[in-house]
């Protein structure tokens, strides 16, 4: 008998999401009809708001109940669940006294003045309610940290980082448990985890990952490029498929690293770190756990030599018409240029960045009007590592102009009109490692010509041949 009230206790619990939109809709509509029945036309509506009130006030307090039946699984964070908890059972007490305000025979003096102050409240605690719990089940900053870019810089709202603890003796800990898993829980959970499972897809235990998703496996011992665990990591911006997807905290490019060799060392789930081929390149990755986050930001400059001062004046007239100047680091004068709240990006633009040449290592300038003859200017630029230039109207004649670029190791060029030609440009840059090329005249032959002049090149054109799932079928 216990096993079975325990059994209904849970089967309860878990219509709560069911249930708890009810309330929400019917208040809302009460709410409407309230600021509406105020307005002399629409008077005949007053009459009504009661009975909805009471149908709103009963979904509210079935809501709490099974809210509560379900909480008590565990597995929520207990000060979030408080709030959400509390909150719930002050809406349902809430719309019960508007109800009996609504039905109260006088309609004049203080109940007629005060009770659609009392319902603008309610109707404050639903939307906080509903808040807590959607932070619940989608993590911390699920709506906010999808807000676009523009309204988070105009609002000063900066996406909270969660950083991972170091690491005290990298080389004795397990890959999986101390490394892998903690990325994942990080950057993945909140959309792929125990209770969501987008695309049928849950990363917080080894069953799940090894089961896959909707799609099928998403990881292949070994194959770290067939693996789609890394090769939606790896796809560039703007591309849909890549992940996280666009509004959430992107991962970082040394944890992109760590979850490739992971998979290329055989993926183990109990294997230590000193067991495992480690390239010179993974050795530091590896070493800067032992030293958190901080180091993991400063590692791809650390060679370079210290930068000047910025000049505070252009920094300000840049980040007034809308280009952000952002450090690399805490103490650094190495910046990013990004204009993407500027796509009125122009040649005088490019002229006044050249003043503060010696401090960038990265630009993006997606989106933007940027013309061929600007990317002159670039080869300028003596530490310029990356270069976003995706979905803009550069050819084949703008990558003639980065044929001397000292230091540009990776291009982005997604959606432009370059074709094998702009390819055989870049080929004479000797730092260059990665191309992104989806949605481009690119062919593979082309691509066959840059590899074989550079080898170190690599080109990701986004034309994958995918290996046959019995998951794609559907059988009738």
């Amino acid at each position: 008998m216990e096993l079975f009230l325990e059994e209904l206790r849970e089967f309860i619990g878990r219509s709560h999401p069911i249930f708890v939109h009810l309330p929400i809709g019917m208040l809302v509509v009460a709410f409407c009809m309230a600021l509406f029945g105020r307005q002399e036309k629409y008077q005949s509506i007053q009459p009504a708001i009661p009975f909805v009130l009471l149908l709103g006030s009963i979904a509210a307090f079935v809501a709490a109940i099974t809210g509560y039946l379900l909480s008590l699984r565990g597995g929520y964070d207990v000060k979030i669940l408080g709030f959400h908890q509390w909150l719930g059972i002050a809406v349902a007490v809430i719309s019960i006294f508007l109800y009996r305000l609504y039905r109260v025979a006088a309609t004049e003096g203080r109940v007629k003045r005060y009770r659609f102050a009392v319902f603008s409240v309610l109707m404050l605690l639903v939307g906080v309610t509903g808040h807590f719990g959607g932070t619940l089940t989608h993590g911390a900053g699920y709506f906010t940290d999808a807000l676009p870019t523009a309204v988070k810089d105009f609002l000063g709202y900066k996406v909270a980082d969660v950083e991972l603890a170091p690491i005290e003796n990298v080389q004795e800990a397990l890959v999986y448990e101390a490394i892998v898993a903690p990325i994942l829980k990080q950057r993945c959970q909140s959309c792929h985890g125990e209770r969501k499972k987008e695309g049928g897809l849950a990363l917080h235990s080894k069953g799940a990952i090894l089961t896959g998703g909707d799609g099928g496996k998403v990881l292949l011992a070994g194959k770290m490029t067939e693996s789609e665990l890394y090769a939606r990591l790896v796809l560039p911006e703007g591309h849909e498929g890549r992940m996280p997807p666009k509004g959430r905290t992107p991962i970082s490019g040394d944890q992109i690293k760590l979850i490739g060799w992971w998979i290329a060392q055989g993926a183990s789930f109990s294997g230590k770190v000193s067991t495992m081929q480690q390239p010179a390149e993974m050795k530091q990755v590896l070493a800067n756990l032992e030293k958190g986050k901080a180091a993991e930001l400063t590692m791809e400059y650390a060679e370079l030599p210290e930068a000047p001062t910025l000049p505070e004046d252009l920094v300000k007239s840049l980040q007034a018409r809308g280009i952000k100047v952002l450090p690399v680091a805490a103490n650094s004068n190495y910046v990013v240029i990004n204009a993407i709240n500027y796509p009125e990006f122009s040649a005088k633009d490019m002229t006044d960045l050249l003043h503060i040449k010696e401090h960038i290592v990265q630009l993006k300038l997606g989106k933007t009007a940027i013309k061929d003859q600007d990317l002159a200017s670039m080869t300028k630029m003596p530490y310029l590592r990356k270069l976003h230039l995706e979905h803009t109207k550069i050819s084949d004649e703008g990558l003639k102009q980065l044929k001397s670029s000292p230091s540009l190791a990776y291009i982005n060029l997604f959606a432009t009109n370059i074709s094998d030609a702009g390819l055989d440009y870049l080929a004479e840059i000797k730092s260059l490692k990665k191309v992104y090329a989806y949605q481009t005249k690119i062919t593979p032959v082309g691509i066959e010509g840059l590899r074989k002049s550079h080898v170190e090149a690599y080109v990701d054109s986004g034309k994958y041949q995918l290996p046959f799932l019995v998951s794609d079928t559907i059988q009738y």
